[in-house]
């Protein structure tokens, strides 16, 4: 279960990192992407401890 909630955690954040990357430059929204990219990587580290906690 650990490796699953791995595997979807880093494919949304490679969606949520691209879309980060996209209000930056796109956009010219430098701290909403900061920002989106930061929670990213925190959900991303955390998400999947979580599944071993249970």
């Amino acid at each position: 279960m650990f490796f699953i909630i791995l595997i979807i955690s880093i494919i949304i954040f490679l969606k949520t990192l691209s879309y980060g990357i996209y209000e930056m430059k796109i956009n010219n929204n430098k701290p909403a992407g900061i920002s989106i990219i930061f929670l990213a990587t925190i959900v991303l580290i955390f998400a999947p401890f979580v599944t071993l906690y249970r």
